[in-house]
């Protein structure tokens, strides 16, 4: 069987590598080859390979996970601290304000 487009699952980026060997497929293969966000033309956000990085930066009160677990977490601070760490630390790139 011969496909012009793979779509691979995200789990694959769970480490930095892991993007590098599938751009690297593609140019090998001479196909295209994507994760789900390169596919809708947009950088893909490694959350999981930054694990480490996102909780010195922003570390977990304690509690929270009981909290989350409970439905009770507030989410809206961590997400919003979350995105600017991002930034603030050349992850992704600031969305001019229109």
């Amino acid at each position: 069987m011969h496909v012009d487009t793979l779509l691979v699952d995200h789990h694959l980026l769970r480490f930095e590598e892991g993007l590098q060997s599938l751009r690297q497929l593609g140019r090998e293969s001479k196909n295209q080859v994507f994760c789900a966000a390169g596919f809708m033309e947009r950088e893909p956000l490694l959350l999981e390979a930054w694990r480490k990085e996102l909780y010195q930066w922003l570390p977990v009160p304690d509690g929270w996970h009981e909290a989350n677990a409970r439905g009770e977490a507030d989410w809206t601070d961590c997400w919003s601290r979350g995105w600017q760490a991002l930034i603030e630390h050349g992850k992704i790139k600031a969305v001019p304000q229109t």
